[in-house]
């Protein structure tokens, strides 16, 4: 302010000695006594008049003290800018600030006053400046320590605090009717690891908020005293079909809310006291399974497998939105318990004494496995371990209810044979287990797309078909089912001739010593082998000529499908005269053969006839008509 005050006194001094208008100074006046200081000069550093009038002025000789002339009105006292800046307390910010003060160079006595001046005037602003700056720096350098130790760390706290904060509502969150699965929230899952401490925190919160929800939807239901008071006296005291329906009911309309009801279900098919009880519960759980509880198209999830690292971010701070998806999954996550529950007792169920509880068990198992994802691999391996019960009904039920599986879904077919496989190689499997389960897989229907599942069954055979021949077990019916199975996947397969070729001599060997249906089985074999490679060897011809006359042929079920082998054989057949001894034998063996085999022998004879003309004359030679040749005479 000072220095404002006394530069407005020059400039009033300044214009006191301003020529007039048109008045120009003469050379005399802008000489400055001698010293060098003149116009020109000023004019040339670019300066005005004005200015020159103004330096021209001062007076040299006075001192000036702290920016001011000593002895003015406006003049500082000695110390008195130095204790005002001390008085705004900078220097106790000194060590934070770390200014670095420059020395400033002295000032050479050879300058001339002017510059003396200036420099004065330029310290004095300097300062002034300094103090400014100064006020900035210490907010610069408070900001970097607030970020070098954060003030609101206790805030973070308080909103972690907040955010898994249990709020009482007087609402329900979830509403009754539908089925819980197709309300919004329930797709939301993550492959992802989550934070274990955070989904804890987040299961405990969702505890409290689903049991308030209970006990919010129960005391609805109370205020609706006509329904809620039949119902409760039904549950509690009521006949067990009563009891039944009223938990059925309950649980179909609001199953989120029924937890409990699912639990006493699940209780009383693992009751033991009464098998009627057990068996009504077990049907009824499975109709709610099916229709209320499980998810077409998907598995139940667990807690855990929620995003909970983005839960805040997907429900766009809506407590409401979180505190469902957490009522949701909570729920989803003690269902998956007591369906596991159900698994384990349904197991028990299957190793019942009595029979008929143990195809019920099967039944069940076979339903949900078709219709739901959720156990599939549980219910899957009670299906194909029963192929191996000691009652033959439970094993052909296990049979039965695996290939309607397959007829339903056949792109199951890989993952049943690989189960009956496991099964097969068990170490304390019985041969009548292997049995069952070796006569499942014969009867698969492939197609030309499964050639893998094809050549694993062909391998499998030919394992257990060794395993067989060295133990010479050839009598058994094992060793019929296998080739059976081996001859049903041979045209879907891509084997390696070799491995067929490896037991070519086996089965010749086989042929001579098995009974007639297993020949028979033996001989498709080694001709759709040898027919493919379009070599049908004389040996193959010689042990079927052979089996024409085997006593067997009679007792056999199978003689359709010797007709029709013998069909194929003859029609590959490019030897006439080898056709023509076949021909001769069929008729001989009709003599002492049953109607239909001499029926479906002689449609036999004439379809080959059609297609080998020239078969007629090999028969009529060296043969002498005579009407009466039949006739006794």
């Amino acid at each position: 302010a000072r220095a404002c005050v006394e530069r407005r006194t020059k400039m009033a001094a300044v214009e006191m000695v301003k020529p007039e208008e048109g008045e120009e100074f003469d050379d005399e006046e802008v000489q400055d006594g001698g010293s060098g200081f003149t116009l020109e000069e000023v004019l040339r550093l670019g300066g005005t008049k004005q200015d020159y009038l103004m330096l021209v002025a001062l007076d040299e000789t006075e001192e000036l003290v702290d920016g001011g002339k000593k002895g003015s009105i406006d003049d500082l006292k000695q110390g008195e800018l130095e204790a005002f800046i001390k008085s705004l307390g900078v220097s106790k910010y000194s060590e934070k600030l770390l200014i670095v003060e420059e020395e400033e160079t002295t000032v050479e006595t050879e300058e001339k006053p002017q510059k003396k001046v200036k420099q004065n005037v330029a310290v004095t602003r300097k300062k002034e400046n300094q103090v400014k700056e100064s006020k900035g720096t210490i907010q610069l350098v408070n900001a970097k320590d607030s970020k070098k130790y954060p003030a609101f760390s206790r805030d973070e706290k308080e909103k972690e605090e907040e955010t898994f904060q249990f709020h009482e509502r007087q609402m329900l969150l979830i509403k009754p009717g539908g089925k819980w699965y197709d309300l919004e929230y329930t797709n939301e899952f993550t492959a992802e690891p989550q934070d274990q401490s955070l989904v804890s925190k987040y299961k405990a919160l969702a505890e409290k908020l689903y049991q308030q929800e209970a006990d919010l939807y129960k005391n609805k239901k109370d205020l609706q005293k006509r329904s809620s008071t039949w119902m409760k006296t039904v549950v509690s005291s009521g006949t067990l079909a009563d009891r039944m329906a009223a938990m059925t009911l309950l649980i179909q309309d609001a199953a989120v809310h029924s937890l409990h009801f699912i639990e006493i279900v699940v209780n009383l098919i693992k009751k033991k006291g009464s098998r009627r009880q057990s068996l009504m519960a077990l049907d009824t759980f499975k109709e709610l399974l099916m229709t209320h509880l499980l998810p077409d198209n998907r598995k139940l999830h667990t807690f855990s497998q929620h995003p909970f690292d983005t839960l805040e971010k997907i429900s766009s701070g809506n407590k409401d939105s979180r505190d469902r998806r957490l009522i949701l999954w909570y729920f989803e996550h003690h269902l998956k318990h007591w369906v596991a529950e159900f698994v384990q007792v349904l197991e028990a169920l299957t190793h019942d004494p009595l029979v008929a509880t143990k195809a019920r068990a099967l039944a069940v198992a076979h339903e949900l496995l078709c219709n739901k994802v959720e156990g599939e691999k549980d219910f899957l391996v009670q299906l194909v371990n029963k192929l191996g019960d000691p009652q033959n009904k439970v094993a052909t039920k296990a049979s039965y209810l695996l290939e309607t599986l397959l007829h339903k879904h056949p792109n199951m077919k890989g993952v049943v044979c690989g189960e009956v496989e496991r099964l097969l190689y068990r170490s304390n499997i019985s041969p009548k287990a292997q049995y069952y389960a070796i006569c499942f897989l014969n009867q698969m229907v492939l197609s030309h797309e499964e050639t893998e599942l094809a050549n694993k069954l062909i391998a499998l055979y030919f394992s257990f078909f060794g395993s067989c021949i060295k133990k010479k077990d050839v009598e058994s019916k094992m060793l019929s089912a296998l080739l059976t199975g081996v001859n049903r996947a041979y045209p879907y397969a891509q084997t390696s001739d070799e491995k067929v070729k490896e037991q070519m001599n086996t089965l010749f060997k086989v042929l001579h010593v098995v009974n007639f249906s297993t020949s028979v089985q033996a001989l498709m074999l080694l001709f759709q082998v040898m027919d493919s490679n379009q070599t049908i060897s004389d040996r193959y011809y010689t042990a079927l000529y052979k089996k024409l006359l085997d006593p067997g042929l009679a007792l056999c079920a199978k003689q359709s499908m010797f007709l029709n082998l013998v069909y194929k054989s003859l029609k590959a057949d490019i030897v006439l005269r080898r056709v023509k001894a076949f021909v001769k034998r069929l008729l001989q063996v009709t003599c002492s053969q049953m109607p239909p085999f001499t029926c479906g022998t002689l449609y036999l004879i004439s379809e080959l006839l059609k297609i080998r003309p020239g078969l007629w004359v090999q028969l009529q030679d060296h043969v002498v008509w005579c009407p009466f040749a039949f006739c006794g005479y």
